[in-house]
């Protein structure tokens, strides 16, 4: 029976068996959705959650499984589990059976299966990702950074907002932001490992610049991960942005910046995508335009 709502219209219908299935579901796959979404295992950090389009507020999470979950979400929920609605309705089903078995024997899945390259990239792929490696990857590589980089077809040093966030299905997850003609070009990026070196795929929100970039593996060379305050370089490749959409390589560095005595980072970020609109670029005349120049472009000595 519909419950009515403070308005008087009757409320969506929830179903109960549904929600105490999707928390046991949850559980078995050491997903969290409670207050700290900073957790790389918090459900908004989960690439199958989002891509579902399920609920990014931990208010209307909780409500789905403490309460029911509603008609127009239980396929969206399903599909996440890897399950049928019909599972997640039936109050006979074995959670632990049907989804613990898949939770130990899974391994990590290629980001990118390059065309022609699909069985030998995701045979080899997670011995190079396991999810231990990616656990410590993260506990070093977490953060928000502040990046420079600089590109053939101009003069000034641009900056660019980076945060890695979480640690996706084989991956580490990642997001920045960068000005492109006075407006803002956010991007989604996944950071995996392929023999020596870290590769780094992001695309654009606006679906239109794919690009590609590689670093150092900083748990390959102890110096490297000890850098004080912490930083990394290297080369990439993107579209240009402009009308010939010409590819054109880019040098980088990026370093990590302090966390925040008082809120956490997502406050960081925040603050750090303000302050990049305020000033997108350096420019030849300003005063730490040479020495930030020189960071760029000059070798990684791996110390």
């Amino acid at each position: 029976m519909d419950i009515p709502s403070r308005s008087g219209r009757p409320a969506k219908p929830r179903h109960p068996v549904a929600g105490g299935h999707l928390r046991r579901a949850l559980k078995i796959l050491g997903k969290n959705w409670r207050k700290n979404t900073e957790d790389p295992e918090h459900v908004l950090n989960w690439e199958a959650w989002t891509a579902q389009g399920l609920p990014r507020s931990t208010t209307t999470i909780d409500a789905d499984i403490r309460q029911g979950v509603p008609e127009e979400r239980l396929a969206a929920y399903a599909r996440c589990l890897g399950l049928s609605p019909d599972a997640l309705l039936s109050p006979d089903t074995d959670m632990a059976a049907l989804l613990g078995a898949a939770r130990r024997d899974r391994k990590p899945a290629a980001p990118v299966a390059p065309p022609g390259l699909g069985p030998a990239f995701r045979d080899e792929y997670p011995a190079f990702n396991s999810p231990r490696y990616l656990e410590r990857l993260f506990a070093l590589l977490g953060g928000v950074y502040r990046a420079h980089y600089t590109l053939p077809i101009a003069d000034f040093v641009n900056r660019c907002a980076f945060r890695v966030h979480g640690i996706a299905d084989g991956c580490l997850a990642a997001r920045g932001l960068f000005m492109r003609f006075g407006l803002d070009n956010p991007f989604q990026a996944a950071i995996f490992r392929w023999h020596n070196n870290l590769h780094v795929s992001y695309l654009c929100d606006n679906k239109k610049e794919l690009g590609h970039f590689l670093l150092v593996d900083p748990l390959r060379h102890n110096l490297v991960a000890r850098r004080d305050p912490f930083w990394l370089k290297g080369q990439g490749v993107t579209d240009s942005g402009l009308a010939d959409n010409m590819p054109v390589p880019f040098a980088f560095r990026m370093q990590k910046l302090p966390a925040p005595a008082e809120g956490g980072q997502g406050e960081l970020w925040d603050r750090e995508c303000a302050d990049l609109r305020l000033r997108p670029s350096i420019l030849p005349g300003d005063a730490e335009y040479a020495s930030l120049r020189e960071e760029v472009t000059s070798p990684d000595t791996l110390l």
